[in-house]
């Protein structure tokens, strides 16, 4: 099996070192806008398998180029991105996989088109091959197991998803917090966008639009994370699975408030409008992106002690709550979801990178592309097989476990 993986930052580079190591896997490109992005993850994976090369990823004869003979083109690019990236896989006749998607995908949900009559679906299908939206940790890991339970229902009324984080530093005072440098772990540009754009939740079968940070409610995570305030968050599982998920009603998406992106919205740090700034103008969005660490520097550098005390520092917690009736009776499926990168020194052990959270499912489904026939055009991660996702995830030797729960009535 061979692979394009555009994009080498963050969990891009992080999915070609878990794929460098899946003994199907026989030839990595990894491709950036600059090669030397490329080569300096390459560098560190350390694997004959990686080959590296540049790529104008807006212009899809440059995919195209870049992909001849491979199987799959994996998309870790940014989200407007999508559609030139998917024109350069069928250029090239390979399957295509992300982990984001938005323009034009999501208006056109909003609209009431169906799958099939998505942007560049027909043409995948036409051409007998498959697009696989959404195949990270969310989308992706929030599908697969919002699927396994829906499986087990006769119909599907609710979807709610919620994820809340906790950073805990000894010494720390009850509002030592605001001082805290921020950084999202992936692009923190699209982080700010996502953050200030208004979004949506299904209620009663129809979308109902919130402006950003709308919604607020108190949820109440697992410790050490704990109760914590939870907005409306501008995600594509609100899109996509109303489609996939035959007769849900009632669907949302909720992130804990991230106190310092509310604080940059509040203060109009996210707008991405220019302002003159005596002889220059600047988009105050890009100020603030410029100021935060870009995500490839946390894929390999740091060291086992310092993924040790991460672990005992850092926290996330993913709920995915699945509502609906069997047997005539009403029946809730809930998974909470502990934090996807620990323990972080036996990840970087196993992987090369403790990066996983979003690299490690799409290697997954990176490898269900490679060796299942699967429906052809665009599909979405919660119409895989979640058994054999998860089967496939764990016998990889993924060191994690999270807990289900019913709840009847």
């Amino acid at each position: 099996m061979k692979v394009l993986i555009v994009g080498a930052g963050g969990q891009g580079g992080a999915c070609a070192s878990i794929l460098a190591r899946q003994e199907a896997v026989e030839e990595i490109r990894l491709v950036d806008l600059k090669e030397e992005t490329a080569k300096a993850v390459a560098d560190k994976i350390g694997s004959s398998k990686v080959k590296t090369g540049s790529v104008n990823a807006t212009d899809p004869d440059d995919v195209a180029k870049a992909a001849e003979g491979v199987d799959v083109v994996v998309d870790m690019v940014m989200p407007w991105m999508v559609t030139y990236v998917m024109k350069g896989a069928l250029k090239a006749g390979a399957n295509y996989i992300n982990t984001a998607f938005d323009a034009p995908y999501w208006d056109e949900f909003l609209e009431g088109k169906s799958v099939d009559e998505l942007t560049l679906c027909k043409e995948f299908k036409e051409a007998g091959l498959t697009a696989l939206f959404g195949c990270g940790f969310a989308p992706g890991m929030t599908n697969v197991l919002a699927r396994k339970f829906a499986n087990k229902l006769d119909t599907v009324d609710s979807i709610k998803m919620r994820i809340g984080k906790a950073n805990l530093v000894p010494g720390e005072g009850p509002y030592d917090w605001v001082l805290r440098p921020w950084n999202p772990g992936w692009s923190p540009k699209q982080a700010l966008v996502d953050c200030a754009s208004s979004t949506y939740a299904l209620e009663d079968g129809k979308y109902v639009k919130y402006p950003p940070f709308g919604g607020i409610e108190m949820c109440d995570f697992p410790e050490p994370v704990g109760t914590l305030p939870v907005t409306h968050h501008s995600h594509e599982e609100i899109y996509s699975m109303p489609a996939t998920f035959k007769g849900v009603k009632d669907l949302d998406f909720k992130y804990y408030m991230m106190y310092q992106p509310a604080m940059f919205y509040a203060s109009g740090l996210c707008s991405q409008e220019k302002v003159k700034v005596g002889d220059v103008e600047v988009a105050p969005i890009d100020v603030v992106a410029a100021m935060v660490p870009p995500p490839q520097n946390n894929i390999f550098g740091a060291t086992e002690e310092e993924l040790a005390e991460a672990d005992k520092r850092a926290f996330i917690e993913l709920i995915v709550e699945v509502s609906g009736e069997k047997d005539g009776k009403k029946v809730t499926y809930k998974a909470n979801c502990p934090k996807m990168n620990a323990p972080g020194p036996e990840l970087k052990r196993l992987y090369g990178t403790a990066l996983v959270y979003v690299a490690l499912p799409l290697a997954i489904g990176t490898t269900i592309l490679g060796d299942t026939d699967l429906k052809k055009g665009i599909v979405f991660s919660d119409e895989l097989d979640p058994d054999d996702f998860l089967k496939r995830m764990m016998d990889t030797g993924y060191p994690y476990k999270w807990k289900e729960s019913v709840i009847e009535g």
